[in-house]
């Protein structure tokens, strides 16, 4: 079953297409990797997918609803309540320890909850780093605080752009982990990425080049 359906898609800036009629399928539970180079469209993607921007035309279903003609208020609630985001550059606040970076986006979706936040942090393995502030976290605790935060609302779908893109190898090899049980869990993941062996072990690659979806590989290998 679909979860996310995106028909004919464009995005055009005066001349430039920066989405050129693109159309995508990704089932609940799936694994996908969007990748390409600078200016294939790659953003643009994912901020229409993230509820973040609109189509120029085309439609774009989540769950079934075409969410491409919503207001920007009705997008805003769409994505807190049914899209976890991870950033490259983690958008953590500074003066906020980890578990209150987790809980501002609970406070966002309902009430902030610190046992639910510190259940979340222990799910990325930072329960006792919870009291920390950002600037005592490594990149890659700072990033699977990003991954807490992002799992606490329960999203249907986990959008993630260059998630490792920070990150050293050792930290790499943690995240994609993270990502392999949420999988297991049945998690639907989306991961923007440049880096060909964080899409290798995604179910699925969609390869975008100037706004148009240029071809697409299957992991035959692909295990979770």
């Amino acid at each position: 079953m679909s979860l996310l359906e995106i028909k004919n898609v464009s995005k055009i800036y005066g001349n430039l297409h920066a989405l050129d009629n693109v159309s995508l399928n990704v089932d609940a539970g799936e694994w996908v990797a969007i990748m390409g180079p600078s200016g294939s469209g790659k953003s643009t993607m994912m901020n229409i997918i993230g509820c973040m921007d609109k189509p120029s035309r085309g439609e774009v279903l989540l769950d079934g609803k075409d969410i491409s003609k919503e207001s920007a208020k009705r997008l805003t609630e769409i994505r807190r309540d049914k899209i976890g985001l991870i950033f490259q550059q983690f958008h953590l606040v500074n003066y906020l320890t980890a578990v209150e970076n987790v809980m501002v986006a609970q406070y966002y979706h309902s009430l902030p909850d610190e046992k639910e936040a510190l259940e979340a942090l222990e799910r990325v393995g930072l329960a006792d780093r919870a009291k920390h502030l950002p600037s005592q976290l490594s990149g890659g605790e700072q990033q699977r605080v990003c991954i807490a935060r992002a799992l606490i609302n329960h999203p249907e779908l986990i959008l993630a752009d260059e998630p490792t893109g920070n990150l050293d190898e050792a930290n790499e090899g943690i995240v994609l982990e993270l990502f392999r049980l949420l999988h297991r869990e049945g998690t639907t993941l989306i991961v923007v990425t440049h880096d060909p062996e964080v899409a290798d072990v995604a179910q699925r690659t969609i390869v975008l080049d100037h706004g148009k979806l240029s071809r697409e590989i299957v992991n035959e290998n692909f295990h979770d």
